[in-house]
This record gives C-alpha cells, sequence and structure tokens, in this order.
C-alpha cells in the first residue's frame, strides 16, 4: 500500500507542474501574405488602450501567450501598419484564428472559440447590409434635386437598418451568455413610446421624450462589469451622456456622477475608473462652472481617502488644486488682494466700490494681454458709468518702469492698476489659479465671483446681460 500512495503522489505532482506549465492563454494567428514580424494584443480600457501582449512571426504564424487568464472583454490584435482587427476574449482564452488583414471581418475563420464564430458571424452580417447603406448615401447624395428619388432611396436605407437592429436583437436572444451580447445590451438606444402622455391643456407632452430617453439610457448597461470596461462601450456611453444628455449645470452633473460611480462601486476596476473619468472630465472641462463638479467630486472621493489606489504624490496635487479651486467657485467671495499701485500706494480690492468690478490678471510682454485690453479700454471708457464697472489690472511683471511705460500706451490710467509683485498678498498666482495671461474674473458689488476665465468679448456681453436681467428682475417687483 505504501508503494502505491507513494506512486498516486508521484502522478498528482507531475499533473500539477504540467497545469503549472501550461499556458493560461493561447491565440494562435495567421495571417495571409504577412510581412509583419510582429504583432501586437491590445486591450480596451475605458477611453484609453493598453498593450498586453507581443507575438512575434514564427513558422508562419504569431502566438500570444502567457501564464495569467486574460481578463474579459474586447481585444485588438494590431499589425505593424496600424490596420487591426478585433477579438472577444472571456471563458475561451486557448484558440486560433486566420484571416486576411485586407478584409479581416469576410475572411475570418476561427477554431475553438464559439464566441468569437457568432461575434465575426455577426460582423459579417452587419458589414453586408452597412456596404449597401454606404452605396446608397453616394446614390443619395448624387440624386441631388430629384425629391422623389432621394425618398425611396431614404426608405431603403430604413429597412436596412432597420435590419441591422433585428440582427442585433436577434443575437442578444439567441446568445444569452456570451459577453458580446452584454455589450451590445450595453449599447442599446431607448426605444421612445409613439404614443406621447398629454399634458393637463390636451396636448402631446413633448418633454416627455428627453425624461423617458434620459431615464432609460443606461437600461441593460452593467457599470459594474469590468468586462465592458474593457470594451469600446463603457466610457464613450458615459461620455456621451455627461455631454450630449444632461443639461449642463453643475449640481445637475455632480448628482449624477454620485449616482453612476455608486452603480460601478461593487467592482474595484469600474470604480476607480469610473471616479477617475468623471474628476478629469470636469477639471479639464472648457466650461466654466464646471470646477464645482471637479471640486465635489475631489472632496467626496479623493481626499476623504476613499480613491485608495492614489499615490501620495497625485494625492498632494490633488489636494492643493481642489482647496485652490474650492475657494474660487462661481458665488464665493473673492479673496483679497492688497497691492502697490503706480503711486507705491497700497491698493485693497475689497475697497474697491462698483457694481461690477472686473479683475484682469496681464503681463506687459503678453501679446494676448495687449489684445485683451486694447478692446477692454474703448469699452470701459463709453461704459465703465453706465455699467458702474471698475478694472482692477495686476500686472505681474517686476519691472516697475515697463509696468507704468505700458499703462500709458495702452490709455489705462482710469484702471486700479497694481503689482502683483510688490504685494502684501503672496502667492497670488496661487491664490488666483494664475496659469497664464490675460486671466479675467468678474466679481459683483460685494466682491462674489460672477464670471471667470472669460474673454474681454464675452466679459463685456455678460456684464451687459447681467445688468439687463437685474433691472428686469427690479422692474417686475416694482410692479407687484
Amino acid at each position: 500500500m505504501k508503494i502505491i500512495f507513494s506512486v498516486l503522489i508521484a502522478i498528482s505532482l507531475s499533473l500539477s507542474l504540467t497545469a503549472k506549465d501550461k499556458s493560461a492563454y493561447k491565440i494562435i494567428v495567421k495571417l495571409d501574405n504577412s510581412k509583419d514580424t510582429s504583432l501586437l494584443l491590445v486591450s480596451y480600457y475605458g477611453n484609453t488602450n493598453q498593450i498586453v501582449d507581443t507575438a512575434y512571426f514564427n513558422k508562419g504564424s504569431y502566438t500570444f501567450t502567457g501564464k495569467k487568464p486574460l481578463k474579459g472583454g474586447v481585444y485588438l490584435v494590431v499589425l505593424q501598419s496600424k490596420q487591426y482587427f478585433e477579438l472577444v476574449i472571456d471563458k475561451e482564452q486557448h484558440f486560433s484564428v486566420e484571416a486576411n488583414p485586407t478584409d479581416p471581418v469576410s475572411t475570418m475563420k476561427i477554431k475553438g472559440s464559439q464566441e468569437n464564430i457568432d461575434f465575426y458571424k455577426y460582423l459579417k452580417a452587419v458589414s453586408i447590409y452597412g456596404k449597401k447603406i454606404q452605396s446608397l448615401n453616394k446614390d443619395y447624395q448624387a440624386a441631388k434635386g430629384d425629391k422623389t428619388k432621394q425618398a425611396n432611396i431614404s426608405k431603403e436605407i430604413t429597412t436596412l437598418n432597420d435590419k441591422i437592429v433585428q440582427i442585433k436583437k436577434d443575437f442578444i436572444k439567441n446568445h444569452p451568455g456570451e459577453l458580446f451580447s452584454k455589450i451590445l445590451l450595453a449599447s442599446e438606444e431607448p426605444e421612445i413610446p409613439k404614443q406621447l402622455p398629454l399634458k393637463a391643456d390636451g396636448s402631446p407632452d413633448s418633454s416627455y421624450i428627453y425624461k423617458y430617453y434620459k431615464q432609460h439610457y443606461f437600461d441593460g448597461f452593467d457599470f459594474a462589469d469590468e468586462r465592458l470596461l474593457r470594451s469600446p462601450v463603457y466610457a464613450s456611453k458615459i461620455k456621451r451622456y455627461f455631454k450630449k444628455v444632461l443639461v449642463q449645470r453643475p449640481d445637475t452633473l455632480i448628482k449624477e456622477a454620485n449616482m453612476i460611480i455608486q452603480k460601478a462601486k461593487p467592482n474595484k476596476e469600474t470604480y476607480k475608473y469610473t471616479i477617475w473619468y468623471l474628476t478629469y472630465e470636469a477639471e479639464t472641462s472648457q466650461i466654466m462652472g464646471m470646477d464645482k463638479v471637479f471640486v465635489n467630486l475631489g472632496k467626496k472621493y479623493y481626499l476623504s481617502g476613499e480613491a485608495y489606489w492614489v499615490n501620495d504624490a497625485t494625492l498632494k496635487r490633488m489636494t492643493k488644486r481642489i482647496n485652490t479651486l474650492d475657494k474660487l467657485l462661481i458665488g464665493k467671495k473673492a479673496p483679497n488682494m492688497i497691492m502697490q499701485d503706480t503711486l507705491m500706494q497700497l491698493r485693497s480690492l475689497d475697497d474697491v466700490k462698483a457694481k461690477y468690478t472686473v479683475v484682469i490678471f496681464w503681463d506687459p510682454d503678453c501679446g494676448h494681454c495687449k489684445h485683451a485690453i486694447h478692446k477692454l479700454e474703448p469699452w470701459s471708457k463709453e461704459n465703465a458709468e453706465k455699467y458702474n464697472v471698475k478694472f482692477f489690472a495686476v500686472c505681474s511683471d517686476t519691472n516697475v518702469a515697463k509696468w507704468k511705460r505700458k499703462i500709458h500706451e495702452y490709455k489705462i490710467k482710469d484702471w486700479i492698476n497694481v503689482d502683483g509683485p510688490r504685494s502684501l498678498t503672496e502667492n497670488y498666482h496661487d491664490l488666483y489659479d494664475i496659469i497664464s495671461t490675460p486671466t479675467i474674473y468678474l466679481l459683483d458689488e460685494n466682491k462674489k465671483i460672477l464670471a471667470k476665465r472669460l474673454d474681454w468679448s464675452q466679459t463685456t456681453e455678460f456684464i451687459k446681460r447681467e445688468t439687463e436681467a437685474r433691472l428686469k428682475k427690479e422692474k417686475n417687483k416694482a410692479k407687484k
């Protein structure tokens, strides 16, 4: 019995060693007439791509292989010419593909992966109709002026699009367990009911379309499925929702961002990506006021320690950025600045008495500053009294002679001209987040920030609109 037992142990050890040596994934690629020395296996990751593996040409094929399984998702096989074709990788990770790189969809042959067989069967069917639609679009343009012919072509295109939609629905129905079905579900657009509800006056409620579309936009979208993150769908659908579907108001975006982040939370990777993506988009947005979204998300997830993956250096940068912008949000009182004017007298921003104060940070050697000031100077002479506006111009140059010379040249002696470097306000660049010049802030009579980072024309137009709105409001109040 001892001998038999020893033999069994030896066999089991042998099997376990064999299993360890066996690759976790092995994808063999054969390409017709390929001259490439290597191929890349690239994974989608949100709105970026990540190189996962490299395969070198050997005896007529390329082999991607590794000891750790690939994470589920859509992968690109990229040629040296930058051409590529896609593969769905999930549970089946040992298979082979063969294709002509000039037309991989119609020539693709797959062995060992039913998911990719189904995937390419779908792509081939959609491709056939897609080529027909492209041809019809050309016919439509050629038929310009012939409304009857264009109408008939439009009907054909609609019919073909309907067939593509049906192919998609059939795939989802017939392959419920496959990853690509889940990707198709996630990418689906809401079907708006044809019958609109009626308003109290009996007319159709047109606002219902938007409400329904927004409410059902993410039907079928699993935020916590990490495989979707490694597909073209995840980032693009979220981006479209925030850029195109939602009204661009900070409070609305904050609410929706938190909702989506919580849906992604069950999976660490989707949670991490979603927080990073939404915070980054808010920080880099060119829309005024979106820094409120950045500050809110930054405080909630980064400063709270929730973003566990962030290193100390990144957290330090984020903390400084969040705290800086938090003090400069629209509606908050602008930080006071006390600086010397051309007579070496101290001037305080808080002491400026005006309905509006335009704070402009400029540099004598800055061409854009010169242009902005040349536009604002005549406007200020004509409208400063009318709108009760004063200009608080902060020069960033340490050369007093050059500064005074430019004030004379630009004809802005009537402005409150102060020298940034000679001040009681340290680090005014950081205080007002001055990255470049000119930078303009518009303040109300209480020195609260009304607008910021506007160009000269936006600044003057904002003052005009704000004044008209205030006068209208006062007029309506007086009537009551």
